[in-house]
């Protein structure tokens, strides 16, 4: 037994499909791009790529945060303030929000000014 079908020509029916616009929350100045520990220390503490900031223990990637918090229906932004020896900025994703204020030291060392002690973290 065999079966026939017969249809309409649909050629002329496109589907689009619609890409989910991506947010780029962050925008890290190249100077600053990298993994950091604290001087005299031998663990990770953050890393910079050109569109997260990573919190490493406990690991946490900001990026997902955010997207976390907007796919949720929440606010999520970042307030970025950036020159060549300086990157601020606030995190804010949801109720909680967050600040980081970061200075170049030289090519290798920045200063993470946490508002209680200044520390210095080595590139790695």
């Amino acid at each position: 037994m065999s079966f026939i079908g017969c249809s309409n020509n649909d050629d002329d029916n496109t589907v689009q499909q619609t890409n989910p616009v991506n947010t780029q929350y962050f925008h890290v100045p190249n100077w600053i791009i990298g993994s950091y520990k604290i001087s005299g220390t031998s663990t990770s503490y953050f890393i910079f790529k050109d569109d997260d900031f990573i919190l490493v223990t406990p690991y946490t990637s900001y990026k997902t945060v955010l997207e976390q918090a907007k796919s949720a229906g929440q606010t999520a932004k970042v307030d970025e303030t950036i020159t060549d020896t300086d990157y601020n900025f606030v995190i804010t994703a949801g109720a909680s929000s967050g600040s980081y204020k970061f200075k170049k030291i030289s090519a290798t060392k920045i200063q993470w000014i946490n508002g209680i002690n200044n520390i210095t973290l080595d590139k790695e």
